[in-house]
């Protein structure tokens, strides 16, 4: 699954415009101030920025669990998971120079890794494109390129299986081979896909609706999400009994053991862009403004970040990694989000995936990749 803000290219759904306010946002919880994340520029990738704490901000929905005077605790009392001292982060590489060269509006749109260096990637011209080693990347399906339509979204649960979507289609990669495209949503409506298996996937889009996969390449099953059919934005499913969809009026909305709630509304309904789960205890929305909204064990937490979050990934509970609009990175651990370190000069994300805390993948809208690792 890819974990994108709606940050879709020119030709998708915009360019989102980079990040220019660095200011203390003040919000009434008491006497309580939320605390802004403020980006930091810095002279090197492996450059760190000082923690901060965001507190959070008071919210209407019913279901929120709010602290005026602590950020929320990682799913258990233990401390986050830590990448080693040694981890950081490369210098930016070129994958997709043969598209560029042949169209320069040619934007990477999402990437999914079932290991560190093995990954995937979509481009907005319909190719995937594929790694088996660092910065060695190789475009294995081209059959979108012709479509009228972008891809959208793309997740591979485990080796030689993914899902990619455009806006009405599935392509899927089963054995390691890729298949011809499948509609599977005839309003052409596609926004995300998760899937947690390769006989489980589910795809979401407009008017509240949903695509199942149960294994057969050519059947999708449909199914209501959101009774109220607002625009489903995206979808995670760290497990086949669990996901959350999230919508374009801040609900969100969860499927346990083959059935769906009816949505709770958990950032006074401001749209939601992406949803990211590690698993039923913790996930991670991100909101339209970039800001991003956590969940521990069931209770929603908004923050105010100063930038624009673009994607986030969340390979354990209690442990994030998001990028945003202008080359910056920032990480959840031990309850709190830090502060920004710029890696990619003021480059916008696209997407962001870890395997591992210390084994990341980010790609960014100039068709660039850099990875968080160990290795030299």
């Amino acid at each position: 699954m890819s974990n994108r803000h709606d940050r879709r290219p020119l030709g998708r759904r915009g360019v989102l415009l980079a990040a220019i306010a660095a200011a203390l946002v003040v919000v009434g919880v008491g006497a309580t101030a939320a605390v802004v994340l403020m980006p930091q520029s810095h002279s090197s990738p492996q450059a760190a920025s000082p923690p901060l704490t965001p507190q959070p901000r008071a919210s209407s929905a019913a279901s929120v669990s709010l602290s005026p005077s602590a950020s929320p605790s990682p799913a258990n009392s233990s401390p986050s998971p830590q990448p080693t001292a040694a981890a950081h982060w490369t210098y930016p590489v070129p994958i997709d120079q043969v598209a560029v060269a042949n169209n320069d509006s040619t934007q990477l749109v999402a990437a999914s890794c079932v290991a560190a260096y093995t990954c995937y990637a979509i481009d907005n011209q319909g190719n995937i494109l594929a790694s088996a080693s660092a910065n060695s990347w190789t475009v294995v399906n081209s059959a979108d390129s012709s479509s009228d339509s972008s891809l959208e979204d793309i997740s591979c649960p485990a080796a030689g299986f993914c899902v990619a979507i455009d806006s009405g289609n599935a392509i899927i990669m089963s054995g390691g081979s890729w298949n011809d495209p499948v509609s599977i949503d005839p309003n052409d409506d596609l926004s995300a896909v998760s899937c947690a298996s390769s006989t489980f996937c589910i795809a979401v889009g407009n008017n509240g609706q949903g695509y199942v996969f149960t294994g057969s390449i050519t059947h999708w099953s449909q199914v209501t999400i959101d009774p109220n059919q607002d625009d489903l934005e995206s979808v995670s499913c760290p497990t086949t009994t669990f996901c959350v969809a999230v919508d374009n009026s801040g609900n969100v909305y969860t499927y346990h053991n083959g059935s769906w709630d009816q949505g709770t509304n958990i950032d006074n309904g401001t749209e939601l862009d992406v949803v990211v789960c590690a698993s039923e205890s913790f996930c991670v929305a991100i909101d339209g403004n970039g800001n991003p909204v956590t969940m521990t064990d069931g209770n929603w937490t908004p923050h105010t970040y100063s930038g624009k979050i673009q994607a986030v990934s969340c390979p354990v509970d209690g442990y994030c990694v998001a990028v945003d609009d202008s080359g910056g990175v920032l990480y959840y651990r031990n309850g709190a989000w830090t502060g920004t370190t710029k890696i990619d000069g003021n480059n916008t994300f696209a997407d962001v995936e870890c395997v591992a805390p210390d084994a990341c993948t980010a790609v960014d809208q100039n068709d660039n990749v850099m990875y968080y690792t160990t290795s030299s």
